[in-house]
């Protein structure tokens, strides 16, 4: 019992990262030799690193031609967008970023069809080697960036500003409905073997991050202009697989690939007012299917209310946070933060310019002034 009370102590600084001695524990420690024990237990610490996820300390997107970076936590743990590192190549047009997690961000030069990975927090820039020559015949490229620790219990994602690194790299063949990936590792230096995969109808990929769950990253496919599917591939297998969508997809709205509460990939449709969220589970035969999880009508949750007019809504998802199960909506003019577990919303400042956004979610090393 003392040792799930224990595990519920939060950390001094939410945007910290802190050593096990932080005063919390040292108040802890001195009520008795057995709250002492419990406290300096290796296996305690990590279980009650794993259950603190790093914060959405804001997010980067291009505006008026600039890359920019928006902090939305308050004072204490507010950092200052100055305090944030922005490559300098991230002013040309043709570099922009197409991912960001567990504390880097993946850059992409279309131009000279090169990709770097800088570290926010801490300044660091990596670049990549030449991709292998198969994707030069390709086209409609995508990456995705990702502490090479993957999912171990001991390990603590959202402090990985200095850890290895892995780069997942995707592309289409312009003619073929056939996709390629290879991983590079900062720890080799290299890029991987090529895996590929055919699709069995015809789908084209669609301009938005993947989405990590677990060790399988989900890519989102479209199918004449409709998301209806979604490319997984398993880092740990190294398997490429394509997965239909729910079967009912095939009309309007802004959907995205999630994290589910349960730790399974999910799917979530947004057409204002009504989200929904689809869960992906196997039935008694082993077969996965698709199950209808939650249904939202969001006029009070946003705090929009109905209007007379017919007029219809304009939505969009504009960026989605997997560790924190955070996703970033836009209805008509402004911009919205939502908390998919509680359906709790905060609107965001100058949310008329906002434009599709990477969320960057990490801890702050504690020797650094914010």
């Amino acid at each position: 019992m003392i040792w799930e009370i224990l595990l519920l102590l939060p950390p001094e600084r939410p945007s910290l990262v802190l050593p096990p001695e932080r005063r919390s524990f040292l108040r802890a420690s001195g009520v008795s030799t057995l709250w002492r024990g419990v406290t300096t237990d290796p296996n305690f610490m990590s279980q009650h690193r794993s259950k603190w996820k790093p914060p959405l300390h804001g997010f980067f997107e291009r505006r008026q031609q600039k890359f920019r970076f928006t902090p939305v936590l308050h004072p204490p743990d507010r950092i200052p967008a100055k305090r944030i590192h922005i490559s300098g190549r991230m002013t040309s047009r043709d570099c922009d970023a197409t991912d960001c997690r567990h504390g880097r961000v993946l850059a992409i030069d279309r131009l000279l069809a090169r990709l770097f990975v800088s570290a926010p927090l801490t300044g660091e820039e990596r670049n990549l080697p030449v991709v292998p020559d198969e994707f030069r015949k390709c086209n409609y490229h995508h990456g995705a960036v990702l502490c090479a620790a993957g999912s171990p219990e001991d390990h603590v994602h959202g402090f990985c500003h200095e850890s290895p690194f892995k780069v997942a790299f995707l592309s289409r063949y312009p003619t073929r409905y056939r996709f390629i990936t290879s991983v590079y590792s900062s720890e080799s230096g290299t890029w991987g073997g090529l895996k590929e995969i055919e699709a069995p109808f015809k789908v084209a990929l669609v301009d938005v991050p993947a989405t990590l769950v677990g060790n399988v990253l989900y890519w989102m496919l479209s199918s004449d202009n409709v998301c209806s599917a979604m490319l997984e591939f398993d880092l740990d297998r190294q398997s490429l697989a394509v997965i239909k969508g729910p079967s009912d997809m095939n009309y309007s709205g802004s959907h995205r690939v999630i994290k589910t509460e349960q730790g399974t990939v999910g799917w979530l449709r947004f057409k204002f007012p009504i989200l929904e969220i689809w869960l992906r589970k196997k039935n008694c035969l082993g077969l996965a299917t698709w199950l209808q999880h939650k249904t939202v009508d969001m006029h009070d949750i946003l705090g929009i209310p109905p209007r007379v007019s017919k007029k219809p809504w304009h939505q969009e998802i504009l960026g989605y946070d997997e560790d924190n199960n955070v996703i970033i909506l836009y209805v008509d003019d402004s911009a919205y933060m939502l908390d998919l577990k509680s359906m709790e919303s905060t609107k965001l400042d100058e949310s008329r310019l906002m434009n599709r956004c990477h969320p960057f979610a990490s801890f702050y090393p504690p020797d650094r002034a914010i």
